[in-house]
Parts: structure tokens; sequence; C-alpha cells
């Protein structure tokens, strides 16, 4: 059973805390710090979502989880975490290993985590249950930080790009072992909102539909999920098969692609990555665009969007301060690089007539 907090206690927690730090932090107003506790528009992603990085806990067998990882059984396990205000907060929670190629690469498989709806809403918290964590995949500490990081940058420069996107959360993992508490590591990962939350979110829905055609499609989202793939170097998607990419519709309008999953991609650059052939990608230096776009006249408006997002988008990067400088002056140059192509209308051309 979960460890429940109920309001009058946070509360107090609260306000005995402000009026400790008075003296040397701004004031805050009584309704800020109800919104800090929790309340049935909010869903536990939205609790976790509230600072650049949280520390979090999950207790499970490991053993069973490792050897369990190809199949779609699920773990017990105790989720925990702090909250902006310094409270604790603790789950149960059942989780699973997912991906389809990170579960056989990986040290330590990408997870999904499901919450019991029943506890969610004994908490104050709407029924939103599911969640996925990529995890470091990698033994090596360093290898793995830097490939979370720079996955991580890739869903937050797209945040910039479009509302329509998934969110993510940041977190410093310890993964406990239940049969060994003694037994435990200390991670990098990030957490991403479930598709539901996110069509609950934008009140939309999944479409759950392979084989879609262009003109069955949000056409400026679609250039821009394009767009950006390219700018990347991400060909590790196909809207058609649903490969990394989630099709939501709100309302009458046509389908929105909504792209995950950037592992592939040369701005992360993962030693598992490999060129996509089927594309004609020839090493993973190589750019392909696979956008249904063959001209740079009709990506005239979204090339102009990405380029008055520049300056945001690099300062995404460079304001990221959890990389080094040298990872993070790589990765600006890299997208320098793309916008060095669509700078040049003649380049920008050839970009398009070499899709596949």
């Amino acid at each position: 059973m979960f460890t429940r907090f109920n309001k009058f206690p946070i509360l107090v927690f609260v306000l005995l805390t402000w009026a400790s730090f008075q003296s040397c932090t701004p004031s805050m107003a009584m309704d800020d710090w109800e919104d800090l506790l929790p309340h049935s528009g909010q869903s536990l992603f939205d609790m976790v979502n509230r600072q650049e990085v949280v520390e979090m806990t999950i207790v499970t067998n490991l053993d069973s989880l490792l050897q369990n990882r190809f199949t779609d059984d699920y773990s017990a396990a105790t989720f925990s975490f702090e909250d902006v205000a310094g409270v604790e907060h603790t789950y149960q929670a059942k989780l699973k290993a997912r991906g389809r190629f990170r579960r056989k690469v990986c040290d330590f498989p990408p997870l999904k985590l499901k919450f019991s709806k029943k506890d969610l809403e004994a908490a104050g918290l709407n029924e939103m249950n599911e969640m996925k964590l990529v995890t470091h995949c990698l033994d090596d500490k360093a290898t793995s930080r830097e490939l979370i990081l720079r996955e991580y940058l890739a869903y937050k420069m797209y945040n910039e790009l479009t509302p329509n996107s998934l969110r993510t959360q940041l977190v410093k993992i310890t993964y406990r072992d239940a049969k060994d508490p003694g037994n435990k590591i200390k991670r990098w990962g990030f957490l991403i909102e479930d598709a539901e939350e996110l069509t609950y979110r934008l009140g939309a829905s999944v479409c759950e539909c392979m084989g879609k055609e262009p003109n069955e499609l949000n056409t400026s989202h679609e250039r821009i999920v394009s767009l950006f793939q390219y700018m990347i170097g991400n060909t590790d998607w196909d809207i058609k098969m649903l490969r990394n990419v989630e099709l939501i519709k709100i309302g009458d309008d046509k389908l929105i692609p909504v792209p995950y999953d950037f592992d592939f991609s040369t701005l992360v650059s993962a030693p598992y990555a490999r060129p996509n052939s089927d594309v004609g990608q020839r090493s993973m230096a190589e750019r392909v665009f696979m956008g249904s776009t063959q001209s740079s006249e009709a990506m005239y408006s979204t090339i102009s969007y990405f380029k008055l997002k520049r300056e945001k988008l690099l300062g995404i990067v460079r304001d990221f301060r959890q990389l080094d400088s040298a990872s993070r002056d790589a990765i600006i140059a890299y997208l320098d690089s793309f916008y060095l192509t669509i700078e040049s209308q003649e380049a920008s051309q050839q970009m398009f007539a070499k899709g596949f």
C-alpha cells in the first residue's frame, strides 16, 4: 500500500518550512502553496514534473526484472520521489521492460511504470497511471549519462517547437534490490508521459492506425516532425508504420504525428546506432530527409519557423549545464550545420531532392 499524505499535514510542513526560512527567501502566496498539493486535476506525472532534476527511488527485485526483460510480465516495485516542497511521496507500482530494440542491447532495459488508479485517486490525483522511464541502458556510467542527457535534450527541443509533444522529466534514480537492500545503483534517466496522458492533456485521441497517407496528416505538424528529425540526424521513424511516432487527433483536425525515441539520431550518437540503409543512409554522419514534401518551396514556412526558433533551440543546449561544455559545443556545431543547409536555397533543395 502506498504512503498517503493528507493535505493538512503537508500544508503544515510547508508553512513551517516557509516560516523557518522567510528571512532569506522570497515569500510565497498561500495559493502557490496550495498548488503544490495533490488535486484531482493533476496526474502523478504532473507532481513529478516540477523541478529541473528529481531524485527518485525504485525498489524491486532487480534479478527478476532483468531475467524477464523479454516478457511482458510485470514486477512489483515501490516508487518514491521528493517533490518541490521537499515532501517524499511513495507509491506501490508495477514495472516491466519495454522497447523492441533497447531491451535487447541495453545492460539495463527501459521501463514502463504502472500505478493503481485507486491509489492515485486516494492520493487526490487523476487516474493517469502509466509513464515510461528511459534508463541508463549501459553499465558504463560516463557513456550512459551522456546518452541520457543528449536524448533528453532532443525531447526538450521538440517541446520548444510544438506543444503537441511528449513531456519529459530528468531524474536521478536509485535502484534498490528488494531482496538485498544493500545492492543499489544510482544512475541518470528521464520519465516520459504516456500517450494516454498526452491525449488527456490536449483533449485529443490516439489513432492506432498504420498506413496513413500524407493527405490524412496535419501538414504543418508533419513538416515540423520531418524537419526536426532531419535536424537531429534521425532516420529511425516512420509515420505509416507507426515506428517511434504516435498519431493523435484533436477535434476535427487531421492526424498530428508526435515523435519519440531519438537514441538512433546522430545528435545522441548511441554506440549501437546504425545507418538506415532502407532510406539510403550510408553513414550516421549523413542526414536523410524522410518527409513527404519534395521541395524547399513547399517547406518555406516550416524552414522559416525553424530559423525563427534557432536561438531558442541553441539556447536550450547552451543552458543545459548537466552536459559538459565540450558536449554542448559539439551539439551546437551539429545543429549549426543543419542551419547552414536551410539557409542556402540550393543546399536545401538538394536536401529534399535526396529524400528517400
